[in-house]
């Protein structure tokens, strides 16, 4: 099948501006889209321009995974229309929302969880799980000490220990309670300086999750506010170009136009999926994404598609090549896969964003949701559930120890009518 990559390119692109037509300049999903188009069309376009691409790369199947690529897009576009992203998510009414859920101004402390009668929750053991994760990491940088200074980022990886990886996830649930921790001075102060560690983790050890994190937060944080979505666009190039750095300092050269196109190796695992299955390998129809539910279940660890990869590409290789959810869907169902579960995502995040301010579980549903959409582009699904599901579960933890108060207009208005019906007692007894 002969399909021309700058069609596919063309047409991806101007999902973008639809998005941002029909939902305007603040329809979060429209950013989304764009890091998309990058990670996913970069080295489609290095390749098209004459530039240097994922070695390994099957240049023949190109024109087929830009294809999957656009099929995908078409399934974002598919699922932002089906969904509209509401439009009176602006103001202090969503901040407040989203930190108190309807409580009353901050009353709901470090994250209230309001509720109509004024109820509010809050969340004594979120400082301490910050603190921990902040001495944690504290810990790590000063025992590994130089050998973060030099060598490859396995090595880097080898140096911060066994716990590396967990870390990281711990990490992504923290940084999605931004608007929790946010309800109270202890949990910014906390917040903040956990923040700021996890950033001199990740650079130390050349890892690049903190910039999905940060995006999400900066998006989530701006539509809360209605303010201006330039600032995010801003920050995000910003981020794009530290990201390219990080991507050179860890594997040597310069930054470029070539760099910066080449963000991640979804075209290199795309065609090899794409020249694999079905011709060497038959097509799982959905075996994969069993296997991520059951992969949830502790002691049921299941292999990730990432080392399926390694060991039929380069067996015995100590480096990874990452996967993709493009190529994951294709792997499953062929093409057709593929727009059917981006429209499902998308559907999702939208649902979750549009309830932005009714509680504080959507709020850190929503932003935790959009960083492992955003680092499962270049996962898989194991990753992405495993994610989304055990955050919930660490968010859970947070909510079951939550003391419940009552904010201070409640205890007020309930004063004044002791009080009244205390004087009208002592007017009866003195007559």
């Amino acid at each position: 099948m002969s399909f021309d990559p700058w069609y596919a390119v063309l047409l991806a692109g101007l999902v973008i501006p639809v998005l941002l037509l029909v939902g305007g300049a603040r329809d979060v999903l429209a950013y989304i889209a764009a890091y998309f188009f990058l990670f996913g069309f970069g080295p489609v376009v290095s390749y098209l321009l004459g530039g240097s691409i994922y070695f390994g790369t099957n240049t023949a199947l190109i024109d087929r995974a830009a294809l999957g690529l656009l099929l995908a897009f078409a399934g974002v576009l598919a699922g932002g229309l089906l969904v509209r992203q509401r439009r009176d998510l602006t103001g202090a009414g969503s901040a407040g929302g989203a930190g108190s859920a309807g409580g009353a101004g901050g009353a709901g402390g470090a994250g209230g969880a309001g509720g109509a009668g004024g109820a509010t929750h809050r969340f004594p053991l979120l400082p301490v799980v910050l603190v921990a994760l902040t001495l944690y990491a504290t810990t790590i940088l000063v025992l590994g000490g130089t050998g973060f200074l030099a060598g490859t980022k396995i090595d880097r990886i080898g140096v911060a220990g066994p716990g590396h990886y967990d870390y990281l996830l711990f990490e992504m649930f923290a940084c999605a309670l931004y608007f929790m921790a946010n309800g109270s001075g202890a949990g910014r102060f906390t917040y903040r300086l956990n923040f700021v560690v996890y950033v001199a983790y990740c650079l130390s050890t050349g890892e690049r999750d903190f910039v999905f994190v940060l995006f999400s937060i900066i998006l989530h944080r701006e539509l809360a506010r209605g303010g201006s979505f330039a600032r995010p666009a801003g920050y995000g190039i910003a981020l794009l170009l530290g990201a390219t750095a990080i991507f050179n300092l860890r594997g040597g050269g310069t930054t470029g136009t070539t760099q910066v196109l080449n963000q991640g190796s979804v075209l290199f695992v795309d065609t090899w999926v794409m020249t694999h299955v079905p011709a060497v390998d038959p097509f799982t129809h959905g075996a994969t994404y069993w296997q991520a539910v059951v992969n949830l279940v502790p002691g049921h660890a299941q292999p990730p598609l990432a080392q399926w990869l390694v060991d039929r590409y380069a067996p015995g290789s100590a480096s990874g090549y990452g996967f993709s959810l493009t190529g994951e869907a294709y792997l499953n169902y062929g093409l057709w896969g593929i727009p059917v579960l981006f429209a499902g995502l998308t559907v999702v995040h939208r649902l979750l964003i549009n309830r932005l301010d009714r509680a504080p579980v959507y709020a850190y549903a929503s932003v935790l949701f959009t960083v492992a959409w955003m680092y499962g582009f270049r996962g898989e699904s194991a990753g992405l559930l495993k994610t989304c599901v055990y955050g919930l579960v660490f968010y859970g933890v947070l909510r079951l120890v939550s003391v419940r108060s009552v904010s201070v207009r409640s205890v007020s208005v309930h004063s004044v009518s002791v009080r009244s019906e205390e004087e009208v007692t002592a007017r009866c007894v003195s007559s």
